[in-house]
């Protein structure tokens, strides 16, 4: 058995932490999860969904508020004797003390095709960035950020009208399976490390709810597309109108334009409604007012007539 130390946070690693308890070659030894959080109106702690896991499976769990010198928890580690550190979006970063702990080696899971969008948001960057093909990499772990050997690369697609929402299901339903062929692999001999290259890598950072706010004058309507798949189903993208805040859940774009429409008009074209952005338009399905509830469009625009022709700032 591969004996290993876990360290996850949000369903895609508790997905993961899944596939590795229900793997025959995978002995789970102890887990590592963020402190419960509070959750909806009343606040109420909440476990994150690694610790729900580990704990209906009677695992070994530590909920530190910190890492770095927290002796406790590195005694704590000390007393399990383990092969491999597995890290899967924990949500904190690890210093060298602990990933020097494991036997062979502290291995990383990240949501891209290494050395691109090393980072807090690899997932969500691709789509920002327009790409076609991303993936799961398998990495060791060293003192800098995503920038230790590659392991294996495990491909993905990315569909046409893809958002991060969907990608994360895509990534959590291949990476325990990639993460078990990688260790087997790699302790029958039959893996090399690769290293990266640096000069080929770029970064994203953390999300901010405020990266949601369409610039209407500065982007195309791709471009917007985009952003749309990018930050689906957080932040979303939003925009303002009579000072609320307007969501909008579902959208398309296309490349034409409307003769000599300002950009940031709203529009009706083919009975679409959509928004003149700085190169082709965006057309808005679903939207949701932040005083109302998700709604088609047409009905948005029957119950506010200004809201066609109104020209976004």
């Amino acid at each position: 058995m591969i004996r290993v130390w876990f360290f996850g946070t949000p369903p895609l690693s508790e997905r993961v932490l899944a596939d590795c308890i229900q793997s025959e070659y995978i002995d789970v030894c102890y887990v590592v999860t963020n402190p419960d959080k509070p959750v909806g109106r009343s606040a109420t702690l909440t476990p994150s969904p690694v610790k729900v896991t580990a704990e209906k499976h009677s695992l070994p769990v530590f909920t530190p508020t910190k890492i770095r010198g927290n002796e406790e928890l590195f005694r704590t580690l000390r007393l399990y004797d383990v092969d491999y550190l597995v890290v899967v979006a924990y949500g904190k970063i690890l210093p060298k003390e602990i990933l020097e702990l494991p036997k062979k080696l502290p291995i990383n899971i990240h949501g891209s095709i290494l050395p691109k969008y090393r980072g807090a948001s690899p997932i969500q960057e691709c789509l920002l960035q327009w790409e076609t093909v991303t993936g799961v990499t398998i990495m060791e772990m060293s003192e800098w950020m995503d920038e230790g050997d590659i392991l294996s690369i495990t491909p993905i697609a990315i569909d046409s009208d893809e958002t991060s929402g969907t990608l994360f299901g895509k990534f959590a339903g291949v990476s325990g399976k990639a993460l078990i062929d990688t260790l087997r692999l790699y302790e029958s001999g039959n893996i090399t490390k690769e290293a990266q290259d640096n000069n080929n890598a770029t970064y994203c950072s953390k999300i901010e709810k405020e990266h949601g706010l369409i610039p209407w004058t500065s982007k195309t309507a791709k471009e917007i597309y985009h952003m749309w798949q990018g930050y689906n189903p957080w932040p979303g993208i939003y925009t303002f109108y009579q000072e609320k805040r307007i969501l909008i859940e579902k959208c398309h774009y296309s490349l034409d334009t409307i003769g000599s429409t300002p950009v940031g008009s709203v529009v009706k074209k083919d009975g679409k409604i959509g928004v003149q952005c700085t190169e082709g338009i965006l057309f808005l399905e679903t939207v949701k007012p932040e005083w109302k509830w998700s709604q088609e469009i047409a009905t948005f625009v029957n119950g506010h007539k200004d809201f066609l022709n109104h020209i976004f700032p």
